[in-house]
Parts: C-alpha cells; structure tokens; sequence
C-alpha cells in the first residue's frame, strides 16, 4: 500500500531534496506517486536530426566546378531524396544551358576543383560530392543540355524563372516574348508543352511540396500583375487541366490569383497549407487561398519597397526579402514580427535549412551567410566566393 511506501519527511537530510517535496506536498497536498522508473528520453534536437551540419570539417568548401561555357549560373536545384533512383543538383546558366550533376551522399573529401577538361580518374570522381554531366563532360550532343532560345532579352533571368520537377525529370522555364511558359525533359531538352495562361510576359515560377505519386500544384507569376495556379501531374510529366485531368493540350488554370496592379516579382506556394504568397513590384505581398480568394496583404515596411524574395519556415513564419537588403520575419498572419538590413549586401537568394532554425543567404558580395531565422541575427559567414551568389539549395541530408 502507499502507507507501506511513505518516507519519513523529518528523515531525509539532504536540504535540495528535502525542499523538493515540501514543494511538491505544498503545490499537491501529498508527494505524488513515481510513474516511471526511467527518465525521458531527451528531446530530438537539431544536432540529433542533422549532425552533419554542426560538423567541423577541415574546409567550409567540399569542392568546385568549373563549367568551360563561363557562363554565370543563374539556378541550383538540389533533388537528393535518397528515394529518387537519381539524386542530382542541376544547374542552370544564363545561357540557357543546364547540367544534371550526380550527387554522391557519402562522399567526403578536401576541397577539390574539377573541370570539364580535366582528366579526372573515374574512381577520383566518385570521392567527390557531385560528378559532372556526363555529356558536359564528354561534350558531344550539347544540345541535349540546352533550353529554348525563344526568352525574352529584356526579363533578367534568376532563380524563380525556373522550377525542377522532384523527380530531375523536367525544367519548368519562363521570361519567353510569347506570353508562354515551357515545360521541357532534361533527358534530351526536348520541349513537351508550351502553356498559355497570361496577357503578358511571364516572370517567375514555384512548385509546391509533391505527393507520392508526384503531383503538386505550380504558381506562375506575369507582368500582368496575375497569378495562375497550375496542376502538375507527376505520373504523367505534365501538367493537366482540373476540371479535364486526362487533358495534357492547353490546360487552363486552376486559379487566377488578381490583387497587384505591377509586376510579380516573387512566389510562394503551399499544397499543405492551402495558400499562395505573391509580391509586386513596389507593392505589397498578399495572401491568397490555392482557389484564389485574397486572405490579407502583409504590411510593406516602406510602403514603396519591392518584395524579392520569399522564403517559409516549417512554424509557417515567412521571410520576405526587400529591395537590396531588407530582411523581414513575419508570421502566416501578415503580422511583422522583426527585420533586418544587411548594409553593403544586395541578396539575391534565400533558402532555409530542414528544420527552418536557420536561413542561407547569398548576394553580390561573394558571401554565403547563415543567420538565425528567429531574430535575423547572422552566425556564421563561408568564405568569400570571386563572383556573386545567384543561387542557393540545400541537399536533402544537410551536406
């Protein structure tokens, strides 16, 4: 019985612990009974889910590749799921070529540079982190690795003029003078649909989270200041139409999203969440419901400064990058909790790492910064790269 089990009070001499239970007794009349005989087990920490990143290695940089076009890279994506049956970081160039370079989980070695010209060894290669295209590499049938040339020479390309599809298998491209937007294989760039949904130049695109079967929703954004929801069927490639799923010719929108009177500048979009972020140019970023009904506009802390950038945490926070160097933490609700300058710096991409506690950033400078995604604090800067960050993507295991 508890009788039988009851401890003397005056009987115990240790003062902490003696305290404890006259505390206990005082907040519930009585020490309660031990449940467990074992303690909990402690909380999974960030260090317990991705160790990796707070790794000290001997060199912040793994490796470089060098492209023999020279020509600047505009977009990263990083499809490593280790489910794909090919794990691949793609690049894309602003001359419209892309490469689909292997990644390799396991691999750890020194920094190393490797090249198209190289004669790297086949074993050497596969020590590093990424192996290059290999018709990149061999350099015959480049033109298996080149999108269309139909883009407008007046739209700046950059990171959300394009999308890749989870699976590596297909490049969403916009900023083409006919209004389009392309959807093309990386097996050989052959172009498999050409879609028409705005009045004017279309330029940026953002896919949602995908399903088992591949599926999510795309967002694309026009200079006629409108957004269309799209659906990307991931069994079939392509996207379909809503109301006509077996039809892959002309698909209509799912949504049209209206609300800016400029440019869209940047997109975000949640199949989870059921919601789609916009920004304008010197305007405000709105929310809007995946059937188009606006939620609210989030408050533009200048009135007149242009949203660029968007990036979600994992708590449904949003960082919203302004003009050159504006950083600003808002909740789902469009309330604005912090923000952040980063003098001298003009950010040109964004991203947060799996568990949204940190944000990478990259711009003009050549850095690429991590900083605290809850007060915008920076932590930690890499080395400072001789050209600027156009790009940025993080692997799935946090390498």
């Amino acid at each position: 019985s508890e009788a039988v089990r009851a401890v003397n009070l005056d009987s115990i001499t240790n003062p902490i612990d003696r305290a404890a239970i006259e505390t206990r007794i005082r907040n519930f009349d009585q020490a309660p009974a031990q449940l467990l005989t074992e303690p909990h087990p402690p909380r999974n920490s960030a260090m317990n889910l991705t160790p990796m990143m707070y790794n000290v290695t001997p060199e912040d940089v793994s490796m470089i590749m060098k492209f023999s076009s020279n020509a600047s890279i505009k977009h990263v994506s990083a499809n490593t799921n280790p489910t794909l049956s090919i794990q691949a970081i793609i690049t894309i160039s602003n001359k419209h070529d892309f490469s689909i370079n292997k990644y390799h989980p396991n691999a750890s070695t020194p920094t190393q540079t490797y090249s198209e010209s190289s004669q790297t060894s086949i074993h050497q290669q596969t020590q590093l982190p990424l192996s290059m295209d290999s018709i990149l590499v061999s350099n015959i049938n480049l033109n298996r690795r080149h999108l269309d040339d139909n883009f407008d020479e007046r739209i700046q390309q950059r990171h959300q003029s394009f999308v890749v599809t989870a699976d590596n298998r297909y490049i969403i491209s916009t900023g083409y003078w006919d209004k389009s937007f392309r959807v093309q294989n990386t097996d050989i760039a052959k172009i498999t649909q050409v879609l028409y949904g705005h009045f004017d130049i279309v330029t940026c695109v953002c896919r949602s989270e995908v399903t088992i079967a591949g599926n999510c929703f795309l967002a694309t954004g026009s200079r006629d200041c409108t957004v269309c929801i799209w659906i990307w069927n991931g069994t079939k490639g392509a996207i379909v139409d809503r109301e006509y799923p077996n039809q892959e010719i002309n698909p209509s929108p799912a949504a049209i999203l209206t609300g800016h009177d400029r440019e869209i500048t940047c997109l975000w979009i949640s199949a989870e969440l059921g919601i789609v972020l916009s920004g304008s140019e010197q305007s405000l970023v709105l929310q809007h419901t995946l059937n188009g009904d606006i939620l609210r506009s989030f408050e533009n802390p200048s009135k007149i400064s242009t949203p660029r950038l968007l990036s979600p945490s994992n708590d449904g926070d949003i960082i919203v990058c302004y003009d050159r160097s504006k950083l600003c933490l808002y909740t789902l609700n469009g309330k604005l909790m912090r923000q952040a300058i980063f003098e001298d710096e003009t950010i040109q991409c964004m991203v947060l790492n799996a568990d949204s506690q940190y944000t990478v950033i990259g711009g003009d400078r050549g850095f690429v910064q991590i900083i605290r995604t809850h007060d915008l604090q920076p932590v930690y800067a890499y080395p400072q790269c001789d050209a600027s960050i156009r790009s940025l993507a993080i692997t799935h295991d946090q390498k």
